[in-house]
């Protein structure tokens, strides 16, 4: 291997990048399922940036997912 690739490899920048694409890719991937906007991922990519993005899947409505019907109630006859 070159001179100049075990030099990246062996550098501190290089495991962050790899950390962040493995945060930022299935996140992305995640958002887009769940018919929310993608760009959201890009926010992990900075120091606490993951937690509102954590706070808008867990809080926002999910266009993708049916909306729950109400349970039926039946009115109990009585004896």
């Amino acid at each position: 291997m070159p001179e100049f690739l075990q030099e990246i490899v062996a550098s501190p920048l290089f495991g962050l990048l790899l950390f962040d694409l493995a945060i930022v890719w299935p996140l992305w991937r995640i958002l887009r399922r769940a018919g929310l906007s993608p760009w959201w991922a890009l926010l992990a990519l900075i120091p606490f940036g993951l937690v509102p993005v954590i706070g808008v899947l867990a809080h926002s409505r999910w266009p993708v997912l049916p909306e729950r019907r109400k349970p039926v109630v039946k009115a109990r006859r009585s004896v």
